[in-house]
């Protein structure tokens, strides 16, 4: 299984990179598909996640009033979740390996069961909420704790719905999957 997942990220990201062009009009769709649901307008702490730049793009999110914004920072295993109203609050994380990723500096730590809504990037998800991340497990490890009862729902390009995906026991279907 694990084979099968190995080779899978490596072919969606070579369809991320062919697409790259074209995906800043997707993210305003994907952004324009979330503020018109019913979980944006009911929740009030957000979990967003700073873009890669093949991943979707949802930080014009941020603009919406009546809402806090947290995003993940790496700490060792796990993801801890902290405030951030700014996007020039973002740098790159100071460690090897993981320089693309950029996350708020400041901001103080929220908890995990504060998060009434949470958006996850992924490589591939299911229209059934299966979900290939990037191999790490962070999410992974946030959906199953057992104080996380937000709503979750996977964002990706439509490229990146797929009929079926390897999932194993640990790995956690999200809610709902919007895409564009």
């Amino acid at each position: 299984m694990m084979t099968s997942k190995k080779i899978l990220r490596r072919e969606m990201r070579a369809r991320l990179k062919a697409e790259v062009s074209n995906l800043r009009s997707r993210s305003i769709a994907i952004c324009e598909q979330i503020r018109s649901s019913v979980f944006w307008r009911t929740s009030r702490t957000v979990g967003l996640f700073y873009p890669l730049p093949e991943e979707p793009d949802l930080l014009e999110l941020m603009t919406e009033k009546g809402k806090r914004f947290v995003f993940p920072r790496i700490a060792g295993e796990a993801l801890s979740w902290h405030a951030a109203s700014e996007v020039s609050t973002f740098q790159p994380k100071a460690a090897e390996g993981l320089e693309r990723l950029r996350e708020p500096v400041g901001g103080g730590v929220v908890a995990v069961e504060a998060l009434d809504l949470l958006l996850v990037p992924g490589l591939a998800f299911t229209l059934g909420g299966g979900r290939l991340g990037r191999g790490g497990g962070y999410y992974d490890r946030v959906l199953a704790a057992p104080d996380f009862g937000a709503v979750t729902v996977g964002v990706c390009f439509e490229f990146q719905i797929l009929e079926t995906l390897p999932l194993e026991a640990h790995d956690i279907l999200v809610r709902h999957v919007c895409s564009a």
